[in-house]
């Protein structure tokens, strides 16, 4: 049997591993053609009614934009991070599922793997296929506080036991994500058992107190109840991981309350992944006037790296939606930062967004990404960038007013290189 037939074998039975490398990745555009603006050079889309298996899901949601539970397994949905394995293709996590505590109870969490083939100037047919996923568990009950599927032998973990927002992969292969609930770092072995009990965020002015939000599961249990300074849905949604894979970056996604002299102020704290403890040091994210979130942060060097920033707004061609380049100063202080892409203004000369419906908006030439949440960055290489949106399932309809937001996956070259 040839080389590459026991490769593809081994790629489709290591559910959720690091990936296998190949030696081309063919999703990656060419870097040759000179341009001058942010320019969209691949992009491929998985339709929102994409269901894996799995139990029937949304029993306490209403539905929205045409689509209405029971749904038929669980929903392929709500990317709030993604990684890219060697071999090209995705680890995409969801998030709690449909929203809230409330209604995400019969919401798997899980990692997708997925195979976009892109849509380019020369090939691809902007297709998206769902390989595989990991299924998010605590069978060794390292959870400490009441879970839905407490009393199983696996302990699946659901969208009313974490928020899960942000992930990187450790050196090790195994996963560190950051949950908004708590918030939380989780850390998962590669094929998806918690390793360690959830790691609280310590106060960076107070490192004994902890800081919580409204979801905090033991808030909510009233058990050594704290007052929450983290803002609802508020907690880890970016977390960066350092070139060596030394250290975490995890962002907090609104500003916290009392805690710094600026209400538009976002923590970003530091965690050593070695020790599995936070370091005291800490960084702070101006957000801009017109943003109200971030949606996902990313390093490219010790210092330098990626976050997005938006606004509330969809189906906006007017929203604010960017990619802002940052540098990490000394502890304590606020980061720089500089516009990096418009993702409202994304040039489109070769036209790649599949075949436009009635109500699409900024498919053409001028393209953009109008979606309320935009929460994952991936960056390829010093001139290309890979964006991929949040959908909401069912309740987000950004793209077009009357239908309910596929998962888009847009690649974007640079006019001038990160590195």
């Amino acid at each position: 049997m040839k080389n590459k037939t026991v490769l593809a074998m081994l790629c489709g039975a290591l559910m959720g591993l690091a990936g296998c490398n190949d030696e081309h990745d063919a999703s990656q555009p060419s870097l040759n053609d000179s341009i001058s603006q942010p320019t969209l050079v691949a992009f491929a889309k998985l339709p929102v009614d994409t269901y894996a298996s799995g139990p029937d899901s949304g029993k306490a949601v209403k539905g929205a934009n045409g689509i209405y539970p029971p749904f038929k397994g669980q929903p392929v949905q709500g990317f709030s991070a993604a990684l890219k394995n060697k071999d090209g293709s995705y680890m995409v996590m969801a998030d709690n599922g449909f929203g809230t505590q409330d209604n995400s109870a019969d919401f798997l969490l899980r990692i997708y793997k997925l195979s976009p083939d892109f849509k380019t100037k020369n090939q691809g047919s902007g297709t998206v296929t769902v390989q595989s996923f990991i299924q998010l568990r605590d069978p060794n009950k390292r959870v400490p506080f009441d879970i839905v599927n407490a009393n199983s032998a696996e302990r699946l973990l659901t969208g009313a036991d974490f928020d899960p927002e942000s992930m990187q992969r450790a050196p090790d292969g195994t996963y560190w994500i950051g949950d908004e609930f708590g918030p939380y770092l989780l850390h998962f072995s590669a094929e998806g058992v918690l390793l360690d009990a959830p790691i609280p965020l310590p106060h960076p002015l107070n490192p004994a107190q902890e800081l919580r939000s409204p979801q905090n599961q033991w808030n909510k249990a009233q058990i050594n109840y704290v007052e929450p300074l983290v803002q609802q849905s508020g907690g880890f949604e970016g977390m960066a991981i350092s070139p060596d894979g030394q250290y975490l970056y995890p962002l907090i996604e609104k500003p916290i309350k009392s805690l710094h002299d600026s209400e538009r102020h976002l923590l970003i704290s530091q965690f050593d992944l070695k020790k599995k403890a936070y370091t005291g040091q800490y960084y702070w994210f101006a957000l801009d006037s017109k943003a109200t979130n971030i949606g996902d942060f990313q390093l490219f060097n010790d210092k330098q790296g990626i976050i997005i920033e938006r606004d509330a707004t969809q189906n906006n061609l007017g929203g604010y939606k960017k990619l802002i380049r940052i540098q990490l100063n000394a502890s304590g202080q606020l980061v720089n930062r500089e516009d990096l892409v418009d993702l409202m203004q994304i040039a489109n000369p070769d036209l790649l967004y599949a075949t436009a419906r009635n109500g699409d908006l900024g498919t053409g030439q001028n393209f953009a990404f109008p979606f309320e949440t935009i929460e994952d960055i991936v960056i390829e290489n010093g001139n290309t960038l890979t964006v991929i949106n949040d959908n909401n399932f069912p309740g987000s309809s950004g793209r077009n007013a009357k239908l309910a937001d596929d998962n888009e996956i847009i690649q974007i070259k640079l006019p001038k290189a990160l590195f």
